[in-house]
């Protein structure tokens, strides 16, 4: 009788270590449409400018309209995430997300492209914080790191599509069109969310993670009031949000608002040689992810990682603005450039490990929160300047690079005051 039930057991283990790869590799999908809205205004830049006859700080404003959204629903997201759910919290609002990709592809006039990526990033704005909350429940404690990674995996698969694949896209059917096509095919993986989504192992009647891992169970029965209250009164949380907020904003200026814009002014490249550029550095993204995680899991260290490479970043952007380069020495910079920076990664996962883990959906948000007010505010800071100096671009370049270097700065200062977590949740013994 013990063997049949042990037996059962192993089974069972077998099916959710199966299992969990469908419901991860679903939501990742998703994910990927997730960053590519996000990046994708960077590489239609003139585009969008002749469409809607505006300036820098105007096409800012379309690229910024995501990240305000975005902004304003992470605490939210936690919220629904930790109570409703990540199945039906995605579904939905990948609906709402994919209306807004066609009323921003069909948008006449600025003021709807405006509200259709308002839309874009109301829709959006769940999916990273519910991915990592899926990952919490389905995935042991002892991979979060490493999982993370595999999110920014996804992520930057996205991030790839909106550079040289979206140019070809926009050249082959319109840009228009291809926002259209993006916003039905969202609606194709909310269906796949539905069908094939859970959010817990225990819905499938079998073991969670709680059960194998020997930790007290956690459900979605949870204060709202107490959770927020748990997490915002958390000084570490804000620690690492501030470490946070420039490694991200970096990030984004540069593969999703200035990159391809900046290549080919100081560098005079056509807009295919650029955008394959900042390909260089996604890649390196996507390789730091996976690298970075599986590191930090293996030393049990985070905020030597954190530290370490907030300092690589600084020094990175310091060189990419202010030290002319040769063509050919680019590819490779970007790649180092994108791995260094991606380290604001490590930042979701430390969040995580210095909260109450039942409240993993709301501490990813207040962190996500900050970050995207940086995406959302220093971009158009950066268009103005670029406004004021669009007789002498270079120096506007400078000058409004240096805005996005001294918040860089500031998110390496906070990381040497992070909490060293050794890999494992802290909360208990703060």
């Amino acid at each position: 009788m013990e063997s049949l039930v042990n037996e059962k057991r192993e089974n069972q283990i077998k099916e959710v270590e199966k299992y969990r790869w469908v419901v991860w590799i679903v939501l990742a999908a998703v994910y990927v449409f997730v960053t590519f809205h996000r990046m994708a205004v960077g590489v239609v830049k003139t585009d969008l400018q002749e469409a809607f006859n505006v300036g820098a700080a105007q096409f800012a404003n379309i690229g910024s309209m995501y990240f305000y959204a975005y902004f304003i629903m992470q605490i939210p997201s936690g919220i629904l995430a930790d109570k409703l759910g990540p199945k039906k919290t995605v579904a939905s609002f990948s609906i709402l997300a994919a209306i807004g990709s066609v009323v921003f592809g069909m948008a006449p006039n600025i003021m709807v492209a405006y509200i259709g990526r308002f839309m874009v990033g109301i829709g959006v704005s769940v999916v990273f914080i519910c991915l990592i909350k899926i990952q919490s429940r389905w995935f042991y404690a002892k991979n979060f790191a490493l999982m993370v990674g595999f999110a920014g995996l996804a992520a930057n698969l996205g991030a790839i599509l909106a550079q040289t694949p979206l140019v070809v896209a926009a050249r082959t059917f319109g840009w228009r069109s291809t926002f259209v096509y993006m916003g039905v095919a969202m609606i194709v993986f909310a269906v796949l969310v539905v069908l094939f989504v859970k959010d817990d192992p225990t819905h499938m009647g079998l073991p969670g993670m709680d059960e194998l891992e020997g930790r007290p169970a956690a459900t979605a029965s949870i204060s709202v009031k107490e959770a927020l209250k748990s997490v915002m009164s958390n000084k570490m949380t804000w620690i690492i949000a501030v470490s946070y907020i420039g490694l991200y904003t970096g990030y984004v200026v540069l593969l999703g608002t200035f990159g391809v814009s900046y290549l080919m002014a100081s560098y005079g490249l056509a807009k295919v040689a650029a955008a394959n550029l900042i390909i260089s550095a996604v890649v390196g993204s996507m390789i730091s992810g996976l690298a970075v995680g599986y590191i930090s899991d293996k030393i049990k260290k985070r905020k030597v990682v954190v530290v370490s490479l907030s300092i690589a970043t600084l020094a990175c952007w310091i060189a990419f603005i202010f030290v002319k380069m040769p063509v050919a020495a680019l590819a490779p910079f970007l790649f180092i450039m994108g791995f260094v920076m991606s380290c604001f990664t490590m930042c979701w996962t430390v969040s995580n490990e210095v909260n109450d883990r039942r409240y993993s959906g709301i501490a990813t948000g207040v962190v996500n929160c900050i970050g995207f007010a940086g995406a959302a505010i220093i971009p158009v800071i950066m268009g103005n300047i670029l406004d004021k100096f669009k007789s002498v671009p270079a120096i506007g370049y400078q000058k409004a690079f240096l805005v996005l270097i001294v918040l860089v700065a500031v998110s390496t200062a906070a990381s040497f005051f992070t909490a060293e977590t050794n890999a494992k949740n802290v909360y208990a013994s703060k």
